[in-house]
């Protein structure tokens, strides 16, 4: 059984609630579109989401956690916490794997039969796939590196997790923890795997919308993002227009066949 657990943002912390009550439906509808039933859905949140879909395979835990500040860094541990309090939330239903789930992200309706038919594996990282501007409702194929973008990036065996499941939160507020080659860092779970002698394979389909530019998203959402945070993703002008030029040749249209496995709509 594959459990998804998807932590959400506080209503406090939104520029509108409404809206993240909206891309969080859609994100519920794309997950529980799955080919198999063997499958579960945690939401972690400060406050129950306001949703008009209901399916008996989704519930929520709410969790009394201090609210982060407005800064990518809080945000980011925020976002960690609710991932081991879901984890744990899973671990009572006895999962094979566990998969996180930003809450404004779509997946492929093929990963819960992909894991049945594997259910032996360490796990597998989702290097392929799409990215979808929410603003502009363009989609672009990712034929690589996808993990590094998304938290949802990596479905991991349970028992690989097992060792986190102790972890104080106290210690993920801490600072520099999330720099700390801890594995829920989705930028390092691979490599850190790897290292460990449990090396997860590349997913051998695309597996998952990365959804952009929705006005919620933690990054772009910041009031003010500092002068080097800025030069570590954007770097300089001259990498912007490259990165227009290539971006352009890798757009696809939204077509009803990606529409219908990925719930993107």
């Amino acid at each position: 059984m594959l459990a998804f657990i998807i932590p959400l943002k506080s209503s406090q912390l939104s520029s509108s609630w409404e809206r993240v009550c909206q891309l969080l439906e859609r994100t519920l509808k794309s997950v529980c579109n799955q080919t198999s039933s063997n499958f579960e859905v945690i939401i972690v949140c400060h406050e129950k989401p306001e949703l008009s879909f209901s399916n008996p395979k989704v519930r929520c835990l709410s969790v009394d956690l201090p609210l982060p500040g407005n800064d990518f860094v809080s945000k980011e541990k925020d976002q960690i916490c609710k991932m081991l309090l879901g984890m744990i939330e899973a671990d009572s239903m006895n999962p094979s794997h566990i998969m996180f789930v930003d809450a404004d992200d779509c997946v492929s309706n093929r990963l819960v039969e992909f894991v049945d038919q594997n259910i032996d594996q360490n796990g597998w990282f989702i290097g392929k796939g799409y990215e979808y501007r929410e603003d502009i409702q363009q989609l672009k194929y990712r034929s690589k590196g996808l993990h590094l973008r998304s938290n949802t990036s990596h479905i991991i065996r349970m028992d690989l997790l097992k060792p986190y499941l102790t972890i104080p939160l106290e210690e993920v507020r801490r600072e520099n923890f999330i720099r700390d080659n801890f594995i829920l860092y989705h930028p390092d779970t691979a490599n850190i795997l790897k290292r460990r002698g449990t090396p997860l394979k590349e997913l051998p389909f695309p597996g998952m919308v990365y959804i952009t530019d929705n006005g919620e998203n933690i990054w772009w959402s910041q009031s003010q993002i500092s002068e080097r945070e800025k030069d570590f993703y954007l770097k300089n002008q001259i990498q912007l227009y490259l990165k227009k030029v290539y971006q352009k040749l890798i757009t696809r249209p939204l077509t009803p066949e990606i529409q219908q496995e990925f719930y993107l709509y």
